[in-house]
């Protein structure tokens, strides 16, 4: 095992140490006060590093730095022991606070902030996990080392580099092993929605198909990584409750684009324009709108709209939820009866 240690308190050093591990750009939020100290062990496809960092920095991986080193060989695990960990790929941001580990592999662009911190960072071969886990592509996860294989784990790695300087290279290798193997089960076990919640994953997938209709976010894998399963175990667990990812999505864009032709808000919208949100051919959008609810978009929206401002009158009738049959009529109050003169005077 080959054991490093350095202590550097010049912004350049530690760039230049940061990129012969993985290419990025880094900006130093207090360049005059920086000071880090960095430990790395590594023996054949693992590495064990441990920072404690005085000040804050921001890193980039650009898409130039993945042409250059695509670095898709290995998953990271990062743990934190003080500061927030922040990654974000795009719009999404994924914040790993104490007590948590970040696990991702590094082969895309993202943008990463790491505040005055001490953290651990495990390189793990992808091909370790990959051989045992049908995981999200790509993998994000934030797992939780308070309790169990997590706990574990954290300890695991914490006490791997307390013993560095005793640790042959065979054993340090060993160990290792055993830390994949705690991170494949946890990861498992993470991507895998549990038999007790398998009702609740109806509701999160089309809280998330409600979520991001019109991002272009909606394919199963997209959904899977988003609630942190593999697209497997996703289609696994909806078959188990009788239906399918491709019906929930069908149902839930029908319901958002009939809340849309009925709102007044959105009477200058097109058809052809609510069919793109929903991410339909206009031709296959009315024909599924007409085959959910009897009539074809332009049908619903015309009599919506009419309906509408009646309903709105004092005494019309409010139509709270528009269900899939026309509402029916409120009965018409009795009419008094008129009663003529007492002849009997």
């Amino acid at each position: 095992m080959q054991y490093h240690s350095w202590t550097t308190d010049h912004t350049d050093a530690w760039r230049d140490l940061s990129n012969s591990i993985l290419p990025m750009d880094h900006r130093f939020r207090n360049p005059g006060r920086w000071r880090a100290e960095l430990t790395v062990q590594e023996s054949g496809g693992y590495r064990l590093m441990r920072w404690d960092q005085r000040g804050d920095r921001i890193a980039a991986r650009t898409p130039s730095h993945v042409r250059r080193v695509p670095g898709d060989e290995h998953y990271w695990i990062v743990m934190p022991r003080q500061g927030v960990y922040t990654v974000r790929h795009g719009q999404d941001e994924t914040r790993t606070p104490p007590g948590y580990a970040s696990a991702m592999g590094m082969d895309e662009s993202c943008w990463l902030s790491v505040p005055e911190s001490e953290a651990y960072a495990f390189q793990v071969p992808r091909s370790e996990l990959d051989n045992h886990v049908d995981s999200p592509a790509p993998l994000r996860l934030v797992l939780d080392l308070n309790t169990g294989l997590g706990r574990i784990l954290s300890a695991l790695i914490e006490s791997t580099h307390v013993e560095r300087d005793n640790l042959s290279d065979h054993e340090f290798h060993a160990v290792c092993d055993r830390m994949t193997e705690l991170f494949c089960m946890i990861v498992l076990k993470d991507a895998r929605p549990p038999e007790a919640h398998l009702t609740d994953v109806a509701r999160l997938v089309r809280e998330y198909v409600r979520n991001h209709l019109g991002t272009g976010k909606l394919p199963l894998a997209a959904a899977a990584h988003a609630l942190g399963w593999s697209p497997r175990h996703l289609r696994n667990a909806l078959h188990q409750t009788g239906t399918t990812y491709r019906d929930l999505r069908i149902e839930e864009t029908l319901r958002d684009a009939r809340d849309v032709l009925q709102d007044p808000a959105h009477s200058d919208l097109s058809i052809s324009d609510i069919a793109s949100r929903a991410g339909l051919t206009p031709t296959w959008f009315s024909s599924a709108f007409k085959s959910r609810y009897g009539e074809t978009p332009r049908d619903f929206r015309r009599r919506r709209l009419t309906e509408i401002p009646a309903q709105s009158e004092p005494g019309g009738i409010r139509d709270v939820e528009c269900d899939d049959r026309r509402p029916r009529q409120a009965p018409r109050p009795p009419q008094p009866r008129l009663i003529g003169p007492d002849r009997r005077a």
